[in-house]
């Protein structure tokens, strides 16, 4: 088997893909403890008002996460890919470095203020699940083209896996230690506008037909943007 056929073949994405599986499985295995913690106090009948809104929110995070690793394990083989190294830095950057806002200290929000952060929270990881599960086998962390998702929510925006997930990172950066918070989260939603644009651009590349879609499809916000 010569090298291009060897990148092309599905076990050398799935070799690929393997760090990632683990980084999302870990990352679903690291809140477990947290969930069921909170869903006995539910059981119990215990739960306050703040811990009702995070197990919602938890749990949103524990599928999206477990939802990406299904994916990682049976997407499709790409058929183009984006060249050079400033695409795959972006797409890279704009997934992993949104963890080091989670490494600041945290802060104490009043009510309405944590109630908002875990409401933005839970609506943009369920959201980014939806989104998900839309996309399936066309997933990617790279801007590459796989399969061409044009239903479902993708009928109304292009990217609306980035859309929510830049919803959670609201939340999250409400509840850490700022200007530090805040400035990590404006490099990651800047890293994931530039990693939408290289996207576009690999599928245009792929699909004569992109050009029709993109024409008639906001990027981020339905109608809007």
């Amino acid at each position: 088997m010569d090298i291009q056929a060897l990148q092309r073949s599905k076990a050398y994405d799935l070799a690929m893909g393997a760090p990632l599986i683990l980084w999302f499985g870990w990352a679903a295995l690291r809140q477990w403890p947290t969930l069921l913690f909170l869903m006995v106090e539910m059981r119990l009948g215990t739960l306050d008002l703040l811990e009702g809104l995070k197990i919602f929110a938890v749990a949103a995070s524990v599928i999206f996460n477990l939802l990406l690793v299904w994916l990682l394990l049976v997407r499709s083989t790409p058929v183009l890919k984006s060249r050079g190294w400033l695409p795959r830095f972006c797409g890279f950057a704009g997934t992993f470095l949104g963890v080091g806002i989670l490494q600041l200290q945290a802060r104490t929000l009043s009510l309405p203020w944590q109630a908002l952060a875990d409401i933005l929270i839970f609506l943009g990881w369920a959201g980014s699940a939806f989104a998900l599960s839309k996309l399936g086998r066309a997933f990617a962390i790279m801007p590459e083209a796989r399969i061409l998702v044009t239903g479902g929510v993708y009928a109304y925006v292009r990217h609306p896996l980035y859309a929510t997930e830049m919803l959670a990172l609201i939340g999250i950066v409400l509840q850490f230690a700022q200007p530090w918070a805040l400035l990590l989260g404006i490099a990651v939603a800047a890293l994931q506008v530039a990693r939408a644009l290289f996207e576009e651009q690999v599928l245009s590349e792929a699909y004569p037909e992109y050009a029709g879609y993109a024409a008639r499809t906001a990027r981020f916000v339905p109608y809007v943007f």
